[in-house]
């Protein structure tokens, strides 16, 4: 067994390729180079404290969960973990495309592959022509490049939904403040659980700030202010009032006994679209397409239809390119068409009798 730093290295049990959020960043880089030679183990020692430093604890956490797959799948059918194998990478893909993964989980997979590839100073078998060949063809055999989108969640929707909740009960105050936060600052739920009350501020309008230190797309942690409605600052104050937490994670789980002293557990980024389909469902709503970013995406679709330029959507929203807006938009698009555009015409121009 090798070690790296102050981290062990070793192999990993089998687990689902579902990253576990609440562990340290130790740990997961520990796993996410297991197994790896001995040839290697000197560059590696003096890459992890680095690699630490480098990377937000939710990308190492992802690469992490990828790299368990990984390596149970190689241990499982007896192969190293390093250098990855074409005819090895290859039956790994047809096993998780016949588990149900999606196109996107499996150029994830590549993804990491890849880097830790770099980190251990090997060459890449994803940069090679035959891999990139194979991967091809089983994407064309096997996969879509559309994947289900969630279900936004407009302004219209937020109202429907906070209309059910009861401001006296200290969940539905939890929920109304999370779920405007959400909406307003069209926050990943990532980003959501990160929150934190010292980095939220009052305006003398009665609006809101709030600080955003790390983002998906913000590696480098310069972070963002965001805007609060003075609507959405007071179901947040109800909330902290609810609490009593003057420090720490914003949005946290309500305790049964409902004491102050009990509101110390954060809520997880699976809690956020727990909560999210729930709401929904009580509030009428189809809840089968609702997902943690559903109050993001709706929030993208409401700028759309209010004409703000992708360029204004993309600020708001922290995107780096043009493509998910777009895919936001697709339905908008549609409805605003040539051929929609036609057919209202004329039916407009048709008369009724």
């Amino acid at each position: 067994m090798a070690h790296v730093g102050h981290i062990e290295l070793g192999h990993t049990a089998p687990m689902t390729d579902t990253p576990i959020s609440s562990e340290p960043r130790d740990q997961a880089v520990a796993e996410l180079l297991a197994q790896t030679p001995e040839a290697l183990v000197d560059r590696l020692r003096a890459l992890a404290d680095d690699l630490k430093l480098a990377y937000a604890p939710n990308t190492l956490r992802t690469w992490r969960a990828d790299w368990r797959v990984w390596t149970d799948y190689c241990a499982r059918h007896r192969e190293p973990a390093l250098p990855v194998t074409l005819p090895v990478l290859r039956g790994f893909l047809l096993e998780r495309i016949a588990a149900g993964r999606k196109r996107a989980t499996c150029e994830h997979y590549l993804a990491t592959l890849t880097i830790v590839h770099r980190l251990a100073g090997l060459v890449s078998p994803m940069d090679a022509m035959e891999t990139k060949l194979m991967w091809r063809g089983l994407r064309r055999e096997h996969l879509s490049a559309r994947q289900r989108q969630a279900q936004g969640l407009t302004l219209a929707d937020v109202d429907t939904i906070l209309a059910t909740l009861d401001p006296t009960q200290p969940r539905d105050r939890r929920d109304a403040a999370l779920i405007s936060v959400a909406f307003e600052g069209m926050f990943r739920r990532s980003e959501l659980i990160a929150l934190r009350i010292e980095d939220l501020s009052t305006e003398a309008d009665g609006s809101g700030r709030i600080f955003l230190a790390h983002s998906k797309t913000d590696q480098e942690g310069a972070g963002v202010l965001q805007y609060l409605s003075p609507e959405t600052m007071d179901r947040v104050q109800r909330w902290l009032e609810t609490t009593g937490q003057t420090d720490g994670p914003i949005f946290r789980s309500v305790p049964r006994s409902n004491k102050a002293d009990r509101y110390d557990t954060p809520l997880s980024d699976r809690d956020v679209a727990r909560i999210f389909k729930a709401r929904a469902l009580a509030a009428g709503l189809d809840p089968v397409r609702i997902s943690g970013h559903s109050t993001r995406v709706g929030a993208a679709q409401d700028l759309l239809a209010a004409n703000f330029s992708a360029a204004e959507i993309m600020r708001q929203g922290r995107w780096k390119s043009e493509r998910m807006i777009v895919r936001y938009g697709e339905s908008l698009s549609a409805g605003r068409g040539a051929m929609a555009r036609l057919i209202k015409a004329k039916r407009r121009d048709t008369p009724q009798g």
